[in-house]
């Protein structure tokens, strides 16, 4: 588990490709739920939510 959050610490895409594949909840038992806070709010995304874009629902 180590080596997840090590690896997710030098490259955050790891943890969105964690939630898109298993969901936001398993990425905070994973990671930690405060570190999944602040990679979502550094790269401006809040929440993550697969059904909405910018322009509209998908």
């Amino acid at each position: 588990m180590l080596d997840w959050r090590n690896c997710a610490a030098a490259d955050h895409q790891v943890v969105h490709d964690h939630i898109a594949r298993c969901g936001e909840h398993s990425a905070q038992r994973l990671f930690t739920r405060l570190f999944v806070a602040t990679v979502q709010r550094r790269s401006g995304l809040g929440r993550l939510d697969l059904g909405h874009t910018p322009w509209g629902q998908a």
